[in-house]
């Protein structure tokens, strides 16, 4: 009993020695909450984010105590401008501006002073005065009580009071530690005096580090074949060390590289991923519209990630508060450019890589963080591209990911809604006016609205998007058919936004009639799908591009639209219309061909048709004449000359008489035998 005793006192002091500061299960410093006033409660109330805090209501979705007062940011998206407010103690608001990035904001130990990456330069404010301070731009500093910050440039030297030094390995963390700064290599602390001092070395990498009360904790991570070893250190004058803590992270090495899995609960066959918004739909948090530059698979508070490729992660930061930390990983270990997958929305304390770590796909990279709004816990998945050692959060990402994720179940295909009214689709002139869909005439606009659900209540977007035109008279033949345009473009949204921009007024309507959105509320879809020259490249041109219905005789037609997803399940809608240009069927300018056995092949055709067909023994000349639908020759062919062979054939390139390319749509070609009409055909060039 005495023995049991002693060992409970023996535990006992343990445990204050070591302040109840252990490693988590993923190797990170995890120290016992303080009692403290200081717990927030974060809400939405019409649209704005609240933070209430000791009796008071701030503006904000992040919360940071400083001097005297509190910090709030309003980070919603990537390319959204971040708010930075300051309050006092009692709830006055003091300063607001907004940037247009927050990346890993510091505050001093002191609380007196701020310190970010804007997506440009490294910023410091003072806290008190407001006043701000711009540096080189980094991601990898801390500040000191005297507004003064340590940082890496992208090369990996380190600036300190104007000062530059180089070390013999990149940089991952700096830090203050008795008002001293410290810089952790992968292998080595080294801190300044009048120049880099050498103060530990590591057997195996550095992975974290963190100042309490006075006191040094740093984390040694090992990696052997199947396991991650952690290792927890404390100093309190970096020569006396002792060993406080370990934990051992076992990987899966029972994985498939190829095909590339879902990010969350990897490998799982045939799962049925709930998807709450797809790449490149159009969302609206802020002030501005933009394309959301990635996938979003919901999930639960907590739920592990996993790499799903094999790689090198070149950043791990945050754009905000804790809901904004994420991993970056390259494919290949290069400074050039390369690309590679992001993995966003990470509880800080389970990021298990540090910038410089290889990943292989199926490894585990961190925890989901519990998103506090809407039910919405979510990891935000892209495909990067990027350069340099370390990666700043300024990427792009290069195309849509969603539709390489072989592991989802989804068979239900994307909706259509009527798109004005009681009308499916709306037909929009350029002048912006909405025509009458049974009285359709010259050029205009089609508008399609449609969305698609995947595995949960959340309208997203669709994967691509075609139509095509098909005559009441007989539906079953399309005379014009043209792809729209797919979700799997580039996206600047990190960075930029100037070619954002141009692709969201491109695919996206935005008038008042038919207004696309996208956030937590309201999610209407409003596609241009005559904006396209029908390619998957989306440029400036595409916005001039236009439907001409004079291309095509009076009469009744079928529109048909279709939507995939990414599961590739489709759904094709139609829509009954009449054009009314003044243009008599191209059936009255045809005649019998019984003597001449006028006909091309092939029938439509995309980009060249032969024309063939049979003449007199009296024939002294003949020409075949190309018009348009409106009846105007556009190109001749004229024969002299005819051999034995009783066929003759004319290849037609879609061309006029000036050899310029023609739209798609119907033409007819007319045969004259010694200079009288004899014989006229149709035919349809695709494009």
């Amino acid at each position: 009993m005495k023995r049991y005793i002693m060992i409970l006192i023996l535990l006992l002091f343990i445990s204050i020695l070591l302040g109840d500061i252990s490693l988590n299960e993923y190797g990170h410093i995890q120290s016992k909450p303080e009692t403290s006033d200081f717990i927030p409660d974060y809400y939405i109330e019409d649209g704005e984010y609240y933070i209430d805090i000791n009796g008071n209501t701030l503006i904000g979705n992040s919360l940071f105590e400083i001097e005297n007062g509190y910090l709030t940011l309003i980070t919603i998206e990537e390319n959204v401008p971040t708010w930075l407010r300051i309050y006092e103690k009692n709830g006055n608001l003091k300063f607001e501006k907004t940037f247009p990035k927050v990346i890993n904001l510091t505050i001093s130990e002191n609380r007196k002073y701020s310190a970010f990456f804007n997506g440009e330069y490294l910023q410091v404010l003072d806290n008190f005065t407001f006043q701000l301070e711009q540096f080189e731009r980094s991601i990898i500093f801390d500040i000191d009580n005297y507004g003064n910050p340590i940082f890496a440039d992208k090369n990996g030297k380190i600036y300190y009071k104007n000062k530059k030094y180089n070390l013999p390995e990149f940089p991952q963390k700096t830090i203050f530690f008795q008002d001293e700064p410290l810089i952790f290599t992968p292998k080595k602390v080294f801190s300044i005096e009048d120049c880099l001092k050498e103060e530990l070395s590591f057997s195996g990498n550095f992975f974290d580090a963190e100042v309490i009360n006075n006191e040094i904790y740093f984390v040694e991570k090992i990696r052997k074949k199947e396991d991650i070893f952690f290792n927890l250190y404390r100093s309190n004058d970096l020569i006396n060390i002792e060993k406080l803590d370990k934990k051992i992270l076992h990987r899966n090495l029972n994985r498939t590289h190829e095909p590339i899995f879902a990010p969350l609960n990897y490998g799982a066959p045939n799962y049925p991923f709930p998807v709450g918004n797809s790449y490149g739909e159009i969302q609206q948090y802020g002030t501005s519209p933009y394309l959301h530059p990635g996938v979003d698979f919901l999930g639960e508070d907590y739920q592990e990630v996993y790499a799903v490729h094999d790689g090198f992660v070149k950043a791990v930061l945050t754009t905000g508060g804790d809901p904004y930390w994420r991993v970056a990983i390259a494919n290949e270990d290069v400074s050039t450019e390369t690309e590679g997958y992001l993995y966003a929305h990470l509880n800080e304390d389970s990021i298990v890589h540090t910038v410089g770590d290889s990943v292989s796909a199926g490894d585990l990279l961190g925890t989901l963080y519990p998103w506090g709004w809407y039910d919405f816990t979510h990891i935000h998945f892209a495909r990067l591209q990027d350069e340099g050692m370390q990666w700043f959060g300024t990427w792009w990402t290069i195309d849509n990911p969603h539709i390489d994720v072989t592991n989802i179940q989804d068979t239900i295909p994307p909706t259509f809604e009527n798109a004005i009214n009681e009308d499916l689709f709306a037909f929009r002139t350029d002048g912006g006016t909405y025509l009458d869909p049974i009285d359709l005439s010259g050029e205009f606009d089609i508008i399609a609205k449609c969305h698609d659900i995947e595995n949960s209540d959340w309208r997203i977007d669709v994967w691509d998007l075609s139509f095509s035109l098909h005559p009441l008279e007989n539906p079953d033949s399309t005379v014009y058919e043209q792809f729209s345009f797919s979700y799997d473009m580039p996206i600047d949204t990190y960075f930029s936004n100037y070619w954002t921009d141009i692709v969201l007024y491109t695919i996206y309507s935005r008038d008042a009639t038919c207004y696309s959105i996208g956030n937590y509320e309201d999610r209407e879809y409003y596609h241009i799908i005559t904006n396209s020259n029908g390619d998957s490249l989306i440029t400036e041109e595409d916005a001039d591009e236009i439907f001409d219905s004079t291309q095509f005789p009076d009469g009744n037609y079928y529109f048909k639209v279709t939507a995939r997803d990414a599961s590739l399940n489709a759904t094709v809608d139609s829509m009954l219309v009449y054009f009314n240009n003044g243009i008599s069927n191209i059936e009255d300018h045809q005649s019998p061909t019984t003597n001449y056995q006028l006909t091309n092949y092939p029938n439509p055709f995309n980009p060249e048709t032969t024309i063939s067909f049979s003449t007199a023994e009296d024939a002294e000349n003949a020409e075949l004449g190309i018009y348009n639908i409106k009846g105007q020759k556009i190109k001749s062919f004229l024969i002299y000359q005819f051999t034995n062979s009783p066929v003759h054939q004319i290849s037609w390139n879609g061309t006029d008489q000036n050899n310029q390319l023609v739209s798609s749509g119907i033409y007819f070609y007319k045969l004259r035998i010694n200079s009288k009409n004899v014989a006229a055909r149709k035919m349809i060039l695709l494009k």
